[in-house]
């Protein structure tokens, strides 16, 4: 019997590319704009979702206005060398919101889509939305909601 053993090693950069955890320390992701799902009518159950365009559509309740946008980063790294490592974009799988009851939401998406190119001058952002569902139940109490500490948005560069 014969045993093939593959190892996986992980080749250096090229030459002038700092490696991927200098990378790493000098990436930054900052908060631009809340995402924000506005005004509703929460008489009846269902979903509102705000896609990463800032666009609103409801399965349910009656949208009535109000402030609606996607969530936006800018996310950078200021050390040059580092658009040879695509970044990876991590979001959280729900949040809880809480006001006069509380809802939660999940589904959230990125745009772009993970993995992505930064920009290969240092320091010029990408700027990355995010959007997500908030879910309504039915006679939802009228009030403004918000999550206790904000959702983490966690970027990394990756191997290519």
């Amino acid at each position: 019997m014969m045993a093939v053993i593959v190892i996986d090693a992980v080749a250096a950069p090229p030459p002038g590319v700092p490696r991927r955890n200098q990378c790493n320390t000098n990436l930054t992701a900052v908060k631009v704009q809340d995402l924000s799902f506005g005004d509703y009518e929460g008489l009846t159950a269902g979903t509102i979702t705000v896609s990463t365009t800032g666009t609103r559509t409801s399965t349910g309740p009656t949208l009535a206005g109000g402030t609606v946008t996607a969530a936006a980063f800018d996310v950078s790294n200021t050390l040059s060398g580092c658009d040879y490592y695509p970044i990876r974009i991590r979001l959280p799988n729900n949040a809880t919101l809480s006001g006069p009851a509380t809802t939660t939401a999940n589904n959230f998406t990125n745009s772009p889509a993970s993995l992505f190119i930064l920009s290969a001058t240092p320091g010029v952002p990408t700027r990355v939305y995010v959007g997500a569902d908030l879910n309504s139940n039915i006679n939802q109490a009228a009030g403004g909601y918000s999550t206790a500490t904000p959702f983490q948005l966690r970027v990394n560069h990756r191997r290519p």
